[in-house]
């Protein structure tokens, strides 16, 4: 494995560990509010003591289990700042933790829902030729010469903005996977049809194998291995569409944080110009989707 290989690793294994656990990482609630401290630079600030695996403001740990631990957190009336703040005085890096556990996660449930549903798809035309291949084919036609990401937006704009967050986040998630699903979906038709003139596979089926078991057995483990890489190509881009949406106003509604709306801030002229550290969440979208497309690489 490459130095930048393993270095990639290393950075989604942190990030998708902050966006599992934001609560435990962050010391304080991303819409708690330090109004004497408006875009705070990073640092401590009135002298505030540090504690480290403390006891914070309580929370549930995924949303389940209540806990009140943290890594670390401010006692007494100061600040800390680990990424400065923004108008309001939240803490920035706590937004940052809190926006990537819908970014980076919403965007690879997504991703695995679509890519679930393009093998399917693919994997039934290309071994049931006949009408089923032709349904499916020109169905995915129709998905491919779309401009998906604008249709993804029109059919958001057209829901409700005041639906709650769970059902946002279902929403968006559905949207994602259906509109992505298509371009794979034609990628895993071609192999099941190259896969299924095979020796191995006519061997099978001339030994009187069902089809469920030739699938199974023999056409299932050839495809996971694109798919693995099928999902880390595409999931830079379901990332960055829910980013775009949720910058748009059109994504997870406030006051749950995610780094597009993160990103809003930035529109500013001042904040652009004066507070360099509101540029994190665009540094992490970065960083991510870099180093999703490094280990997506196979090395040669």
């Amino acid at each position: 494995m490459t130095l930048a290989r393993r270095a990639s690793w290393t950075l989604l294994a942190v990030v998708y560990l902050l966006a599992m656990f934001p609560d435990f990482f962050s010391p304080a609630p991303p819409t708690r509010q330090f109004r004497d401290f408006p875009y705070a630079p990073p640092g401590r600030h009135a002298d505030a003591p540090v504690a480290w695996l403390a006891r914070g403001e309580p929370y549930r740990w995924l949303g389940l289990v209540p806990a009140s631990t943290r890594l670390f957190t401010v006692q007494g009336s100061g600040s800390v700042f680990l990424l400065g703040s923004d108008e309001f005085g939240r803490d920035w890096y706590s937004q940052l933790c809190h926006g990537a556990s819908v970014s980076l996660l919403l965007a690879p449930a997504a991703a695995m829902f679509s890519l679930i549903l393009a093998m399917t798809l693919g994997a039934w035309a290309g071994y049931r030729g006949g009408l089923v291949d032709s349904f499916v084919m020109r169905a995915s036609e129709l998905f491919v010469l779309l401009p998906w990401f604008y249709v993804l937006v029109a059919l958001r704009a057209a829901l409700p903005l005041t639906m709650n967050g769970p059902a946002t986040l279902l929403t968006m998630f559905a949207l994602l996977g259906v509109l992505g699903c298509a371009a794979p979906a034609r990628l895993f038709r071609g192999l099941v049809l190259t896969i299924r003139t095979r020796e191995f596979v006519v061997a099978a089926q001339s030994s009187g194998a069902s089809g469920v078991h030739i699938f199974r057995s023999h056409v299932l483990p050839q495809l996971l291995p694109t798919a693995w890489t099928q999902f880390l190509l595409t999931l830079p881009a379901f990332i960055i569409a829910e980013v775009t949406l949720s910058f748009l106003g059109l994504g997870v509604a406030d006051p749950m944080p995610t780094w597009g709306s993160m990103l809003v801030p930035l529109q500013q002229y001042v904040v652009l110009t004066s507070y360099p550290w509101m540029f994190a969440p665009a540094v992490a979208i970065i960083a991510v989707c870099a180093a999703l497309q490094i280990v997506a690489t196979r090395r040669s």
